[in-house]
C-alpha cells in the first residue's frame, strides 16, 4: 500500500525560525518552573534571552537581508521585508512588556512561569497573524494569540477588576472570533479556497462580487477592526486596560494591533476599489473623534491611554484608505512610535501606581515629576510623543501619515488628523502638568528597586526622542523596504 509522505522543505522551517524561538522559550520556561523550582528566577532572564533571540533571527532572516518576498508551507505563510519590519515593532513591545514585568509580578506575589511562557506564546501567534496569507492559518494563529491574551488580562486572579477585565475581553472576542469565522465561511463557500490570492480574483476589476462575499469581507474587517479597538468596536479596551496588568498593557495595546493592521492591508488590497475606501475613511474619522473625545473626559490615566489608542487607531487607517506599496512606510513608522510611546507609558504606570487594585488617577501624579525624576522624565516624553509634539517620534509618525493623506488627495481625512490631534494634546499635556505644575496630593510608594522595568522605560523614552530627532535612517530603511516590495 502506497503512503503519501510530506517533506516540509527546509528553507519552511528556517523561515519559522523567530516564532520557534518564542514557542521554544515558553516550554523552557514552564520546565524550569515545573521541575526545577530553584531556577525559578531565570525565568524572567530567560524570557529576555527568547525574545532577543526572535529579534536576531526576524533582522538576519533573508526578508532583511536581501530585500526579497517568498511564500511558504504551501503559499500558507508569507516573508517580506514588510511582515519582518512588523515582527520587529512586535517583538519590540514584547521585550518592552517582558523587562516592564518582572517588578510588578514580584511585587504582586504573581512570580510565576506561566506569565512569560504566555507571554511569549502569544507573541508567536502574532507573529504568525502578521504572515498568515492564507484564512485557515490566519484563524489558528488569531486563536493562539487570543486564548494566550484571554489568561493574562485576568493573571491577577486575586483582584476582582482584573478578572473582570478578562471576562468582558474573554466574551467579547469569543464573540468576534465567531464574526471571523463566518466570514472566512462565507468567503470559502464563495470561491472553494482559503487562500488569500483566490478570494482576491472575486474583487477583481469588472468583476461583480456577491453579496455572501461582500458579506464575508465585511465581517473579517469588523473582526480585526475589534482587535485595533477601532469604534464603534471598542467598548472592551477601557475596562481591560484598567484591570489586567499594566506591564501585561504594553503589549496588548500594541503587538495585536500591529497585526491586525497588517490583516486589514491584505484584506483591503485584495477588496480593491469600490466602496471600500470610504467606509475605511469613515472608521478612521469616527475612531479619531470617539478615542479623542472620550479620552478628555477620563481621570484614570489606564482609561485614557486606552480610549487614546483609539483615536491612534484612526490615525492609522488614514494609509489604508489607499492600500498598495505607498501604505507600507506610514503604516510600519507609525506603529514603531506607537509601540515606543505606548508601552513606555504603560510600563511606567505600572511602576509609579504600585497598590494592587487602585485607580490610577491622573490627579494622584501632582508633584511626582520631583518625587520619581527618572520615571516622571519617561512618562512626560511618552506623553508628548503620543501627542505628536516635536521631536519625538509621534511627530514623525503623523508627519508621514499626513503626508501620505495628502499626496493622495484626502483632504477631509487630513483636517480630521489635525483638528482631533488638537485635542489630543490638550489631555497629554495635563498628564505632563500634573507631573510637574501641580501640588502633590499623595506621596507614591517607595521607590522598589526594579532595574529590569526602569531600563524598559529609559528605552522606551530615549528611542523616541533619539529616533525623533535624527528620523533618517529610520525612513531611509523605510523607503528602501517599499521599493524592494513595489
Amino acid at each position: 500500500m502506497n503512503q503519501t509522505v510530506y517533506v516540509i522543505p527546509a528553507s519552511d522551517i528556517a523561515g519559522l525560525v523567530p516564532e520557534v524561538v518564542l514557542c521554544g522559550g515558553g516550554v523552557l520556561v514552564l520546565l524550569f518552573e515545573a521541575f526545577a523550582p530553584r531556577l525559578r528566577r531565570w525565568t524572567h532572564p530567560l524570557a529576555v534571552l527568547t525574545t532577543l533571540a526572535s529579534m536576531w533571527a526576524t533582522a538576519t532572516g533573508a526578508p532583511i537581508a536581501l530585500g526579497t518576498s517568498s511564500s511558504s508551507f504551501g503559499g500558507q505563510l508569507e516573508s517580506s521585508p514588510l511582515t519582518a519590519a512588523l515582527s520587529l515593532v512586535i517583538l519590540l513591545a514584547t521585550l518592552l512588556s517582558v523587562l516592564g514585568s518582572r517588578g510588578f509580578l514580584e511585587r504582586e506575589g504573581l512570580a510565576a512561569g506561566e506569565y512569560h511562557a504566555l507571554l511569549l506564546w502569544c507573541a508567536a501567534g502574532v507573529l504568525l497573524l502578521t504572515r498568515a496569507t492564507g484564512m485557515v492559518t490566519l484563524f489558528v494563529a488569531l486563536e493562539l494569540l487570543s486564548i494566550c491574551l484571554y489568561s493574562l488580562a485576568g493573571y491577577h486572579r486575586r483582584l476582582s477588576v482584573s478578572t473582570e477585565a478578562a471576562l468582558k475581553y474573554f466574551l467579547m472576542g469569543a464573540f468576534v472570533s465567531s464574526f471571523v469565522l463566518l466570514g472566512i465561511g462565507l468567503l470559502y463557500g464563495e470561491t472553494g479556497s482559503t487562500s488569500l490570492a483566490a478570494i482576491a480574483e472575486l474583487f477583481e476589476p469588472g468583476s461583480e462580487p456577491t453579496a455572501l462575499a461582500l458579506v464575508g469581507l465585511l465581517l473579517l474587517i469588523a473582526g480585526f477592526g475589534f482587535k485595533m479597538s477601532l469604534a464603534p468596536f471598542h467598548a472592551w479596551a477601557p475596562d481591560t486596560y484598567q484591570g489586567a496588568p499594566s506591564p501585561f498593557v504594553a503589549f496588548l495595546s500594541v503587538a495585536p494591533k500591529a497585526a491586525s493592521a497588517m490583516v486589514l492591508l491584505r484584506l483591503l488590497t485584495l477588496a480593491g476599489s469600490g466602496r471600500w475606501p470610504e467606509l475605511v475613511a469613515a472608521l478612521a474619522v469616527l475612531s479619531m473623534l470617539v478615542g479623542n473625545l472620550l479620552a478628555l473626559v477620563q481621570r484614570d490615566i489606564k482609561r485614557m491611554l486606552a480610549y487614546s489608542g483609539i483615536a491612534h487607531m484612526g490615525y492609522l487607517l488614514v494609509p489604508l484608505v489607499s492600500p498598495g506599496p505607498a501604505a507600507y512606510e506610514p503604516l510600519v513608522a507609525y506603529l514603531l512610535a506607537y509601540a515606543l510611546m505606548n508601552a513606555g507609558a504603560f510600563v511606567v504606570v505600572g511602576m509609579l501606581y504600585s497598590s494592587p487594585g487602585e485607580q490610577h488617577l491622573i490627579a494622584d501624579l501632582g508633584g511626582w515629576g520631583y518625587r520619581r525624576p527618572v520615571l516622571a522624565g519617561c512618562l512626560a516624553i511618552s506623553m508628548l510623543s503620543l501627542g505628536g509634539i516635536p521631536p519625538t517620534l509621534g511627530f514623525v509618525g503623523k508627519y508621514v501619515i499626513f503626508l501620505h493623506a495628502l499626496d493622495h488627495g484626502h483632504l477631509a481625512l487630513m483636517l480630521a488628523i489635525v483638528l482631533t490631534s488638537l485635542i489630543g494634546v490638550f489631555y497629554y499635556l495635563r498628564v505632563v502638568y500634573t507631573l510637574y505644575m501641580r501640588p502633590e496630593v499623595r506621596q507614591p510608594a517607595p521607590a522598589a528597586s526594579d532595574l529590569s522595568g526602569g531600563l524598559a522605560a529609559l528605552l522606551a523614552a530615549a528611542g523616541t526622542l533619539l529616533l525623533g530627532v535624527l528620523p533618517g535612517r529610520l525612513l531611509e530603511w523605510l523607503d528602501l523596504t517599499t521599493r524592494a516590495l513595489s
